[in-house]
């Protein structure tokens, strides 16, 4: 849900024409709740020690998932206006 949330206010601060840096707290975020989502999956890479790896692995897709969301948003006030 709180996902979903997230990339929902990624599309709203693109058609708010708000900074692109927006984008870098966001996919930190979103790359949290990822780990976090289903339960016992962090402690599972905690006790393998792969958590850092996995987490910061990840930043990258996050980043571009919510970078094409604000284009997006963006866009949409581009043709809106």
């Amino acid at each position: 849900m709180s996902g979903t949330i997230l990339l929902l206010a990624m599309i709203v601060c693109g058609y708010l024409n708000l900074s692109f840096w927006i984008v870098v707290p966001a996919s930190i975020i979103a790359a949290f709740i990822g780990l976090h989502f289903t339960p016992g999956k962090a402690d599972i890479l905690k006790s393998r020690s792969m958590y850092w790896s996995t987490f910061f692995g990840s930043l990258p897709l996050q980043a571009i998932l919510l970078s094409v969301l604000f284009g997006a948003g963006w866009g949409l006030n581009a043709l809106i206006n």
